[in-house]
């Protein structure tokens, strides 16, 4: 037995229900039956969308980089974009997006936060004025087709065998890393060829890759061409770090992000600092969480104490950052 949505075939994870066997290892996505024929969503790509244009330019290593990725994709060859953070991954793909849309083929970019679902929704529907894009995540389903897709990871369930070119961003972090069942999913959503695109390579995604027809395209530059920063490293006791944490942001003139290594740290730091320091905070499942980012991006805040939410495909320009607890 094999589950044809995510390949499971341990035989501990089937179940007979009345209706026949079905996979329990992937039922938090809903329930599907061994015998029953999932079938991919039939949409089309309307005429014209695959136009685009930035309001400004990508540099010649960028440019270089979208070529390259779009030649290996036309020979069918699976791409790693294998860039460091901030170089622009987002724009190097845009060239080959456009050209699947010129095709009528349909195209997934997956990305595993839903704010960075709404930030890109938001991108490509300037890069791509003629084109209907839709986000799709968590309480935000109600459309789900459209010239082009951005959605979260967890929402692939709904695209079984659907999409020409499927993006998956971040393809060594969380969720996709170490979770093979949402990963399988992921895969099983396209028919055609996949861009891997990420900063950090590990084993998993190299076993991953091992079993794929793939070509690499790598970019270690930003567009500014300026160094990476290299972090400084303070090591200081945890009770103490609160007061350094406390005179560094005093001094700060910029915006600064806060991580810690949990939503009670996260908590408490806030309800520490909200009476000395303009501050807010984030979690994955705050309430306020969506406003409070956004506060943050108007500049209504100076600091935000922030979880693992906002580590990733989240764009805050002229920003510092500070991590507490960096171990964990």
């Amino acid at each position: 037995m094999k589950c044809q949505r995510c390949n499971n075939e341990d035989p501990r994870y089937f179940y007979k229900g009345h209706k026949g066997y079905y996979c329990r290892k992937c039922i938090q996505f809903s329930r599907v039956l061994l015998l029953e024929d999932l079938k991919g969503i039939d949409y089309d790509i309307k005429l014209g969308v695959e136009e685009y244009g930035f309001n400004y330019q990508l540099t010649d290593r960028q440019i270089e980089s979208s070529k390259r990725c779009l030649e290996y994709l036309k020979e069918n060859n699976d791409v790693l974009l294998y860039c460091v953070c901030g170089a622009g991954k987002t724009e190097i793909v845009i060239e080959s997006i456009s050209y699947y849309l010129s095709q009528g083929k349909r195209v997934c970019y997956a990305i595993s936060r839903k704010e960075v679902v709404i930030e890109l929704e938001k991108r490509f529907r300037s890069i791509f004025p003629k084109a209907d894009v839709v986000g799709v995540y968590g309480g935000h389903h109600s459309v789900i087709t459209a010239d082009l897709i951005v959605c979260t990871n967890h929402q692939l369930y709904r695209y079984h065998k659907t999409f020409d070119l499927l993006i998956l961003d971040e393809v060594d972090a969380f969720p996709l890393k170490g979770n093979e069942t949402l990963f399988n999913i992921s895969m099983n959503s396209c028919i055609g060829n996949v861009i891997f695109s990420t900063a950090t390579i590990d084993d998993n995604l190299n076993n991953i890759l091992k079993k794929r027809k793939y070509k690499r395209v790598e970019l270690f530059v930003r567009p500014s061409l300026k160094p990476m920063v290299i972090p400084k490293i303070i090591l200081i006791n945890k009770y103490l770090s609160i007061i350094c944490i406390y005179l560094l942001l005093k001094k700060m003139e910029r915006q600064c992000i806060v991580f810690v290594s949990s939503k009670k740290k996260c908590r408490d730091l806030y309800h520490i600092f909200k009476r000395l320091l303009s501050v807010t905070y984030v979690y994955s499942d705050l309430d306020k969480r969506q406003k409070n980012i956004n506060d943050f991006k108007d500049r209504k805040y100076q600091f935000i104490i922030s979880t693992t939410v906002l580590e990733r495909g989240i764009t805050i320009p002229d920003i510092d950052v500070i991590i507490l607890d960096y171990d964990k």
